[in-house]
């Protein structure tokens, strides 16, 4: 018994400390839009910059997600280190991310490019078809 607890106190630390290293540089929140009016319930997936728009043809590509809340907004924290280089080091960074909707078939029926800079905070919007 004493053994388990012990093997969960550890495990549970080391999850502490693995989020607190995750500090917010940056964050977007995606208005996605469909004959002009906010659509709530909607998964927009996060795509990195790794080789382009290319790869937002696929949701499987995506490094994250969030639904729309009632106003059609997903908010996105961009995070360090896995999004932009952590900020203490000093080093004020740019990076591309691209935010994309899909339809019932897996198709992708929206689509938007944003480029951020450590400390900004984006609003951009999905026109889905």
């Amino acid at each position: 018994m004493t053994k388990k607890f012990f093997l969960f106190a550890v495990i549970a630390a080391a999850m502490v400390l693995m989020t607190s290293c995750m500090k917010t540089e940056a964050s977007v929140d995606v208005q996605v839009m469909k004959n002009g009016a906010g659509v709530s319930g909607v998964t927009v997936y996060k795509f990195n910059d790794n080789f382009g728009e290319g790869t937002t043809q696929y949701k499987t590509n995506a490094e994250r997600s969030a639904k729309t809340n009632a106003a059609g907004v997903a908010h996105f924290d961009l995070k360090s280190p896995d999004d932009f280089a952590p900020s203490n080091l000093g080093v004020e960074e740019s990076n591309t991310f691209y935010f994309a909707t899909f339809d019932a078939e897996d198709r992708r029926n929206g689509f938007v490019a944003v480029t951020i800079r450590t400390g900004e905070k984006k609003t951009v919007t999905i026109e889905m078809e």
